[in-house]
């Protein structure tokens, strides 16, 4: 949470990697969009997911995106309305669930286990904030806070530890931009966020041995009710600025309650989606809504580290510094594998065969969904790129996240062409994806029956350089379906 009334530089303008992971994210999950009927489905589609404070703001978004992509929500709240409204959504089960009361925690527990469906993921949403300065803040404000924002994870976490050890599950934890840096004012709820990072880290540690990951996603200012909660309480209990040194916190706060002047928490949704999904979870997803919060928050950890650094007879030096940081970006992967992607995403040949002739890794996986670059070649019709990869030994059978390879993604794009040379160089037809299709399933089913996926995907990623066709597609499935035959 960055100071309230502090300038965001708000840039409308999307920063590109954010962008490219968003997209991504979709890539990965278009083919459970895609639901072939009489295809077979797995137990996958239906994991269950525990999401606490869905009332509103970032708990709400998160609900909605993942229970439209695949999970059942318990949505965890507290007020009446707002669980009849909950309850009211497809694929969710609102749950009463105050994260400071131990008996609603248990007999959320106790539901989840009597349902039946286990419990795949955990997202530790509720928080609070408070805007008073540290020396004034009286001490029955502090412990509201960190009871919401620090021991509710903690309790609520430790409650579904079994049903998340049972099935290998996830567990994130949702901090802050201030779990970085500490505004003046802030300084409670910075306190809260900068525990639930060391809390991140040491449960990271202990779940290991179990198989079950655990993350961070760090929000910047985004669209929600936490200020307007803040307000309504400060004036609930009492709050007066008579005798404060620094005067009344409500006048620092600046635009609507309701922050409407930033933007919907999409993307924060987005990075718990792919922390659920995907193969190679990260352990901290920031999410800053523009390059000015990305680059305070950076240059925080930055100067902790120089101040961490001197004046001390185990300094390193600048050249020091320098090769840890290389070593800590992984250079070679950086310069390889996110590259080469980007090099396919826009078909950009000498510097795909630059990247290959470097020795960049052909089956890298990127991050947000898993897929290869033969199949980002496939997803926006670069024959020749793909080509390439081909005769440079690239894995035609590579599976994303969601179980798709190359070639289901060049039949559902109807790229005959890469279809042909797929083929031709042998790669697997009978490979299903999570869902159960084959490429054969995906251009057998009637095109009115997916065109909403079509429709999905032109929105997604035509700002990255998608076209669709729908005269040529309807046209080509036939032919591929042949192919594939």
């Amino acid at each position: 949470m960055v100071v309230p009334g502090s300038d965001p530089r708000k840039d409308n303008r999307m920063w590109i990697p954010l962008f490219l992971r968003r997209a991504f994210v979709l890539v990965t999950i278009f083919l459970a969009v895609v639901t072939v009927p009489g295809a077979a489905q797995t137990s996958e589609d239906t994991r269950a997911v525990l999401i606490t404070g869905t009332s509103s703001g970032i708990g709400l978004r998160m609900t909605e995106v993942l229970s439209e992509n695949g999970f059942f929500v318990y949505a965890g709240a507290r007020k009446p309305e707002d669980l009849a409204r909950l309850d009211a959504m497809e694929n969710v089960k609102a749950v009463r669930l105050d994260v400071t009361v131990q008996s609603e925690i248990d007999a959320a527990v106790e539901l989840v286990r009597a349902e039946g469906r286990g419990l795949y993921g955990l997202i530790n949403n509720a928080g609070v904030s408070l805007l008073r300065p540290l020396i004034e803040l009286p001490e029955e404000d502090m412990m509201f806070l960190l009871d919401v924002n620090l021991l509710g994870p903690y309790r609520v976490t430790k409650a579904f530890a079994d049903l998340l050890i049972e099935s290998e599950g996830r567990v994130m934890t949702v901090s802050s931009l201030a779990g970085i840096i500490s505004p003046q004012f802030s300084g409670a709820y910075s306190m809260s966020k900068h525990g639930v990072e060391a809390y991140t880290d040491a449960l990271a540690a202990e779940m290991e041995r179990f198989g079950v990951e655990v993350a961070a996603v760090e929000p910047g200012n985004y669209k929600s009710r936490i200020v307007a909660s803040m307000v309504e309480r400060m004036k609930r209990t009492g709050y007066s600025s008579e005798g404060s040194r620094y005067g009344s916190m409500l006048d620092l706060i600046a635009g609507p309650l309701d922050r409407s002047q930033y933007d919907e928490p999409d993307d924060v949704a987005l990075a718990a989606l792919e922390f659920l999904v995907t193969d190679a979870p990260r352990r901290r997803y920031m999410v800053a809504p523009n390059q000015f919060e990305a680059e305070v928050t950076v240059r925080q950890v930055l100067k902790e580290l120089v101040e961490l650094n001197e004046g001390h007879r185990h300094s390193y030096s600048r050249d020091e510094l320098v090769a840890m940081l290389d070593e800590a970006l992984d250079v070679p992967w950086a310069a390889s594998g996110a590259s080469l992607h980007e090099a396919a995403m826009v078909g950009d040949t000498q510097a795909v065969r630059r990247l290959i002739d470097a020795g960049a890794d052909l089956n890298a996986r990127e991050s947000w969904g898993g897929s290869s670059p033969l199949a980002t070649a496939a997803t926006f019709g670069h024959a020749d790129v793909a080509l390439m990869l081909i005769e440079a030994g690239a894995d035609l059978d590579h599976q994303n996240n969601d179980g798709s390879t190359a070639l289901i993604t060049a039949a559902f794009f109807c790229r005959t062409d890469i279809v042909e040379m797929l083929l031709a160089a042998g790669a697997d037809k009978s490979i299903r994806g999570n869902d159960g299709s084959t490429a054969l399933d995906v251009v057998s089913v009637p095109f009115d029956a997916i065109k909403g996926a079509y429709d999905f995907m032109a929105e997604a990623l035509g700002p990255l350089g998608l076209r669709l066709d729908y005269d040529r597609i309807r046209a080509t499935r036939p032919r591929i379906a042949e192919m594939l035959r």
